[in-house]
C-alpha cells in the first residue's frame, strides 16, 4: 500500500516549495528567499539550495524511472551568485535515463534571470516497493504548500542541527518525521544543510574568517534512518578567502554507519 508523501507537517511544505512538472524530461520548482533560509551574509544558504535541487530533481528522476523508484546517488552544487530576496527557481532537465541510473542537470536562477547556482545529480534506479509513494497525481501538473506552512526559525534550527565541536566540525542532527524522505530516512537535500553547518564551523574556526559555503559535492552511501546523525570533518586548506574540507556523516544509532561523504568549499564572498 502506498503512502502520502510529504505528510502535512514537513520540510517540503515549510520551505514553501512550489513545483511544476512540465513533462517527463523537465521540471521547475520555486522557493521564497526568506531570512530563515539565509546565512549571516544575507543570502540564501547552499544547504537550502541543495534541498531545493534534490527535491525537484528527485521528482523528475522518479518520473523518468517509472515504474521503478529512485534513490539519490550523488549531488554537486556550485553557487555562482547571491540571492537575498524574492524567490529562486530551479530548472531541472534529464540528461540520461537508463536502466540503472538517471542523471539530471539543474540551473537555479533568481527573479532577474541571473544564475545563482548550477547543479548535477544522479540517481540509482531501484525496484518499486509498496512503501514508495504514488507520485503520478502530483507530478502530472503543479502543486503548492498548504496555507500556513512556513519556517518560523532558521532552517538549520528547525532541522535540529547542533554544533558539538566547531573547530572539529562536529555537528549532530536527529532524524524526525519533519525531515524524513519518502523512504523513511533523513531527506537527501537536507543532508546538504548538515554538511554545510559542519564545514562552515570548521573552516571559519580554522581561517578566523566569515567563510560561506559555495560548493558541495555529496556522495550518498546509505540511508540515515535511526539517528542522531553526526559529522566528522577534515580541514584540507583554509585562509582568509577560501577553505576546503571533507565531511563524513554517520548514523550513530546504526553502528556508526557512514551515510554520506562530501567535499565542501567555502569562500569569503560570492561573485
Amino acid at each position: 500500500m502506498t503512502t502520502a508523501y510529504p505528510p502535512p507537517h514537513h520540510l517540503l511544505w515549510d520551505l514553501r516549495l512550489r513545483f511544476a512538472h512540465d513533462d517527463d524530461n523537465a521540471s521547475r520548482a520555486w522557493m521564497p528567499v526568506t531570512p530563515e533560509v539565509c546565512g549571516d551574509d544575507g543570502s540564501v544558504r547552499a544547504g537550502a539550495l541543495t534541498t531545493l535541487v534534490d527535491v525537484i530533481s528527485g521528482g523528475l528522476a522518479a518520473r523518468a524511472a517509472q515504474p521503478n523508484w529512485i534513490a539519490t546517488a550523488d549531488l554537486t552544487l556550485h553557487m555562482t551568485g547571491r540571492a537575498a530576496n524574492g524567490e529562486v527557481e530551479a530548472r531541472a532537465r534529464v540528461l540520461r535515463a537508463g536502466r540503472t541510473t538517471v542523471v539530471l542537470e539543474i540551473d537555479v536562477v533568481d527573479e532577474r534571470e541571473r544564475t545563482v547556482a548550477v547543479a548535477t545529480s544522479s540517481f540509482a534506479v531501484l525496484p518499486r516497493r509498496d512503501i514508495n509513494p504514488d507520485i503520478s497525481e502530483r507530478t502530472a501538473g503543479s502543486f503548492a504548500p498548504p496555507d500556513g506552512a512556513a519556517l518560523r526559525v532558521p532552517y538549520a534550527d528547525q532541522l535540529g542541527i547542533r554544533v558539538l565541536d566547531a573547530a572539529a566540525g562536529v555537528v549532530e542532527v536527529p532524524v524526525t518525521d519533519w525531515s524524513r524522505n519518502s523512504m523513511g530516512a533523513f531527506q537527501g537535500g537536507a543532508v546538504g544543510a548538515v554538511l554545510e553547518a559542519a564545514a562552515e564551523a570548521a573552516l571559519r574556526t580554522a581561517s578566523n574568517s566569515p567563510l560561506v559555503v559555495t560548493d558541495l559535492h555529496v556522495t550518498y552511501l546509505s540511508f540515515g534512518r535511526v539517528g542522531p546523525l553526526q559529522t566528522r570533518t577534515e580541514v584540507l586548506a583554509a585562509d582568509a578567502d577560501r577553505g576546503v574540507a571533507t565531511v563524513a556523516l554517520f548514523d550513530t544509532g546504526a553502528e556508526m554507519r557512514t551515510t554520506t561523504t562530501a567535499r565542501v568549499v567555502a569562500t569569503r564572498s560570492l561573485l
